[in-house]
């Protein structure tokens, strides 16, 4: 993934700490560890964040979280990474307060051990839920107000957002009015864009399938508004294109995919990276 991010004329990525092996089950690989940043300094593409997302897809037991988020830490720290992103994960079993407690039981001591070793959680602000009822969702993190439970729960300033304009954007909330709001608590960002499907908000409903993913510039976010608002609120951190784009590959891969993601770095890079010319 390094080496073909550097081909297509990426300068970061963020990398899953999969790639490194389960790290609910035991240690991570050191080798590919080390393969991995050698490869990232061979071809000046920078790792950005540390994707862990299994609390949403594949949840370690209860007592085994905090030693697999050690695991990606150690990690973290051997690429010289400082953002681990995340997802909250979500007990469809307990009712709302009960996830805010569950939250606040797993995140609470993972915040605090980021912290002393000076790294940071950044949580994607995927909902995690869709399609017709009954759905069981799997994440949280679709709104501000769910933000404001986190950090009432969980204060301490490692953890934050992985901030995605795209999962706002389909609901109608402020995307660019949430990014300043919430500026402080952007550890990292996903960009990935949305369009609307009126026709199938007629036909299903709110939760239905109401739109669809599409890589930066082929939907309803304004880049351009988004990304001067990151320059404008000092933001230095990784941006990272998150391909969910069907009409580009998303599920077929191989050369279509990557056209997806070459795509989305022509409408990204000159807004990221400006340059001049005669």
């Amino acid at each position: 993934d390094i080496v073909k991010s550097a081909q297509l004329g990426f300068d970061g990525i963020e990398l899953k700490a999969d790639a490194f092996g389960n790290a609910a089950t035991g240690p991570l690989d050191q080798t590919a560890i080390d393969q991995a940043a050698s490869l990232s300094a061979k071809h000046g593409v920078t790792i950005t964040a540390l994707a862990y997302y299994d609390l949403a897809f594949r949840p370690p037991a209860p007592d085994a979280i905090t030693a697999a988020y050690d695991r990606v830490f150690d990690a973290a720290e051997a690429l010289g990474v400082k953002v681990i992103a995340s997802m909250s994960g979500f007990d469809p079993d307990r009712d709302w307060n009960g996830n805010i407690q569950l939250f606040a039981d797993r995140f609470g001591p993972l915040a605090e051990r980021a912290e002393a070793r000076g790294l940071k959680i950044a949580i994607e602000n995927w909902m995690g839920f869709g399609g017709q009822l009954p759905f069981r969702p799997r994440n949280m993190g679709g709104s501000p107000d769910t933000w404001d439970a986190w950090f009432a729960a969980v204060p301490s300033p490692a953890l934050g957002i992985e901030f995605d304009p795209s999962h706002l954007a389909w609901q109608g909330i402020d995307y660019l009015r949430a990014l300043r709001e919430y500026a402080d608590r952007v550890h990292h960002v996903h960009a990935k864009d949305s369009e609307p499907l009126p026709e199938n908000r007629y036909r299903y409903g709110i939760n239905g399938p109401t739109f669809r993913f599409r890589i930066p510039g082929y939907g309803e976010i304004d880049w351009t508004a988004f990304i001067s608002a990151l320059n404008e609120l000092g933001y230095t951190g990784g941006v990272a294109i998150e391909h969910e784009g069907e009409i580009y590959g998303w599920h077929a891969g191989g050369a279509l995919f990557d056209e997806g993601l070459v795509r989305g770095w022509q409408v990204l890079n000159p807004l990221i990276h400006p340059c001049s010319t005669p």
